[in-house]
């Protein structure tokens, strides 16, 4: 007499496979994806510290839009109240820049998914 086998039902083998699609979907998601050139954030000309875009907006003091350039890999853009360094003050001629970086700070990339409108912004 031949031994019974029992199989195991196949939820086990769902909830395994759905897990690992989410964990690989969670980090594909991760970071901000634009098609413009440069990423605008305001800044503290004095302090060279990120400042809330409001700021910007509302032309207060030493407030100033600040740009800071994509190239192929991403870049990280500080956070408000960090050191903001490595952009210009004007968008040179013909370049594109996404606004709305979030103020708690972003991985941002060129291309791949996301893009933005027409006027360059994307979502906070």
């Amino acid at each position: 007499m031949q031994p019974v086998v029992r199989r195991r039902a196949s939820r086990t083998v769902t909830v395994g496979v759905v897990a690992a699609l989410a964990a690989t979907l969670t980090g594909c998601g991760q970071g901000t994806n634009v098609s413009d050139d440069y990423a605008q954030i305001c800044r503290d000309n004095s302090t060279q510290k990120r400042l809330p875009d409001d700021d910007c907006n509302n032309h207060g003091g030493s407030a100033h839009w600040y740009y800071l350039p994509l190239g192929s890999s991403s870049r990280t853009v500080p956070a408000v109240g960090q050191p903001a360094t490595g952009g210009s003050d004007s968008l040179p001629s013909g370049k594109t820049a996404a606004r709305g970086i979030s103020s708690d700070g972003d991985s941002v990339s060129r291309g791949g998914f996301g893009g933005s409108g027409s006027d360059g912004s994307h979502g906070s």
